[in-house]
């Protein structure tokens, strides 16, 4: 299958930017081609080559700071609304794009720009020549609002109005263009019903998390404080997202000013400064010593600054979901919130994070990180059950699913069976520890037992679970047991044994006391059982036993908890949802 992902720039710090792009890496890593197709600009600076691509109309090439094949195409910035960027002359360069890169699928993101309306005029276009019996491809298209609703206390009233006549005049149309809808959240799917579309083709798609980008070693890495400057020793309390109005910095930095007592948390802001209400949160930071501006930071890092955090802040005015959060919840970080929009979907109050009243509610998001800085076990309580909800959201879990709607409609538009376009099965991620080697693909869990010469492939739809079991080292133990017999049988005399062991006990009595020399025959036979009992708890393993088919199970040791999650979440159905336990 060939998918081109429509946004109107790149970033490496914007949700639904970062959202976009990796779609692409994600269809690319499950064996299918895709590109991203975007404007010129990058976190609204130009590419070098706007002036060529201004010429031809696009250009394909390969993006550096993205990773992935990118289509830039000519654009500009937009008059009105604010920070939109409109593509010129789309539905011409997407014509020769789509003929060109034989797309089979588009997929738009955003609203209040002219992309996706343009590409639903195309796709209208396309399917009236279909009709018409030209030789065209049938091509699929999704969109992807990350809505979030015009309400007073977001936007001016300008910019607000504008919005509203935006979701009632050309949202619809995109939305009945639409092979499927995207939402990110259940409240998304009810705004989108209520602008028109039909509920069969909402899918739901929260976030997407990369799982290449992520690390599994433990908490966090002394190599991000070192890298960014941050002290050591001190818990960070972390703000990931664009520094702008909208994510009301502001108020993190009074909730910061608020517990100035203390001296052992230290606050980070990391992300990009956009416009003058950033200049001002950094003009602000400079006379506060328990706060660091990091500016942007590579996508790279952000799992290990997630990790190394104690804690995620956010006091945001509107949100569609919140990547970053997700981002920090699968670290096993909490999240402090302000509960707007899809974050009350995503982070519950004290479950899986703490939801202030508000994001103005100040003293509320003071009170949480007090509790959590002075309570560690219900902060690492809130982190487990914040990494058990974010695991729902992986982007290799989301795009298998999508891409099992999309390979049955592109079967229906071309009139053949669903089974002729599946694609080839892919690796999607491997792993080597301990002697096992682990690989979960599109298809299934393929394990390599320590020893074996032949693998395991289990089926998604064999899984039948996994319990938490721990291995007892019982041979070791065994084996004391059996040294300590001996040596007391061989003690009693008349044993072949007797004199080797007579030899040893005098030979240990004379490198101690005489008080001890005393004692050494009666405590000397069971030293081989102490040893046991003492390696017996260390050289336990913990791990989970696996069951599939009809009676089967395999070990893997808790290193592997990844491949499980993986999974579980491939799995076509939930019998398998859950049962992977914590190691």
């Amino acid at each position: 299958m060939k998918v081109g992902v429509i946004m109107y720039q790149t970033s490496l710090s914007k949700g639904q930017e970062l959202v976009a792009q990796r779609m692409v890496k994600e269809f690319r890593r499950q064996g299918h081609e895709s590109y991203l197709i975007t404007s010129v600009y990058h976190d609204r600076e130009p590419v070098p080559a706007e002036e060529e691509i201004q010429k031809l109309g696009y250009l394909l090439t390969y993006d550096e700071k993205t990773g992935i094949p990118t289509v830039r195409v000519n654009s500009r910035f937009a008059s009105w609304p604010p920070r939109r960027i409109s593509f010129v002359d789309f539905p011409g360069v997407l014509t020769k794009v789509a003929s060109e890169l034989k797309l089979d699928v588009l997929i738009t993101h955003s609203t209040l720009w002219n992309g996706p309306e343009d590409v639903a005029k195309y796709v209208e276009w396309v399917r009236n020549q279909i009709k018409q019996g030209a030789p065209v491809r049938p091509v699929i298209f999704c969109h992807m609002s990350h809505f979030q609703e015009p309400t007073e206390g977001n936007y001016d009233m300008n910019e607000r109005t504008y919005r509203e006549a935006w979701n009632s005049v050309t949202l619809p149309v995109i939305l009945r263009a639409a092979d499927y809808v995207l939402v990110t959240t259940p409240y998304e799917e009810e705004a989108m019903k209520k602008a028109g579309a039909d509920g069969s083709k909402l899918v739901l798609f929260p976030g997407g998390v990369d799982y290449t980008l992520v690390s599994f070693p433990g908490r966090g890495s002394a190599d991000i404080r070192s890298k960014y400057g941050l002290p050591p020793g001190k818990k960070l309390l972390t703000f990931l997202g664009t520094v702008e109005e909208r994510k009301n910095v502001g108020r993190i930095l009074d909730v910061c000013e608020s517990l100035k007592e203390r001296e052992d948390f230290h606050f980070v802001i990391a992300g990009t400064l956009e416009g003058e209400y950033a200049e001002n949160v950094k003009r602000r930071t400079l006379e506060m010593a328990n706060i660091s501006v990091l500016g942007t930071i590579p996508e790279e890092d952000v799992p290990a600054l997630a990790e190394e955090s104690y804690a995620n802040v956010i006091l945001s005015r509107a949100e569609a979901l919140g990547m970053a959060q997700i981002e920090f919840m699968f670290a096993g970080t909490p999240v402090v919130t302000s509960g707007v929009g899809g974050q009350a979907w995503l982070v519950k109050d004290g479950t899986n994070g703490l939801v202030v009243s508000g994001p103005d509610d100040v003293a509320g998001a003071a009170r949480a990180v007090w509790k959590l800085l002075d309570d560690p076990r219900f902060h690492d309580r809130l982190g487990r059950k914040a990494m058990e909800s974010a695991s729902d959201f992986t982007m290799p879990n989301l795009i298998h699913r999508l891409l099992k709607r999309l390979n049955a409609r592109l079967a229906e538009l071309k009139g053949s069976s669903q089974d002729s376009i599946e694609p080839g099965e892919k690796v999607i991620e491997a792993w080597v520890r301990k002697g096992y080697r682990v690989a979960v693909t599109t298809g299934k869990l393929v394990v390599v037992p320590r020893g074996a010469r032949k693998n395991i492939a289990i089926p998604f739809d064999q899984l039948r679970g996994a319990s938490r079991v721990v291995r007892r080292p019982w041979l070791v133990f065994a084996l004391g047991a059996v040294m300590t017999a001996v040596w007391l049988w061989a003690g009693t005399g008349g044993t072949p044994g007797e004199p080797y062991v007579r030899a040893l006990s005098d030979w240990l009595a004379g490198q101690v006391s005489s008080t001890a020399a005393r004692a050494a025959p009666a405590i000397l036979p069971f030293v081989p059982l102490a040893i046991a009992v003492a390696a017996f708890f260390p050289l336990s393993q913990r791990g989970y036993s696996v069951k599939f088919g009809d009676g089967g199970s395999v070990y893997l040791p808790a290193d592997f908890t990844m491949a499980l999650r993986m999974s579980d979440e491939m799995t076509p159905w939930p019998l398998f949802q859950r049962k992977v336990e914590e190691a």
